[in-house]
């Protein structure tokens, strides 16, 4: 019997989808956090701060 070696061409394929893929949901999950901040959330975490410091 022939051992053969396993496949070197499909292995590094199916790893490159699955960090690309984990690349851009993670892409999208940061992207949709900033999208989601509202003016007046920003302005009052900021006076929260300013207070702290002083």
């Amino acid at each position: 019997m022939k051992n053969e070696a396993p496949n070197k061409f499909f292995a590094p394929l199916i790893i490159a989808g699955i960090t690309i893929g984990f690349l851009a949901s993670a892409y999208k999950f940061i992207t949709a956090q900033k999208n989601n901040v509202e003016p007046e959330q920003l302005e009052s975490k900021y006076k929260n701060i300013e207070k702290e410091i002083e």
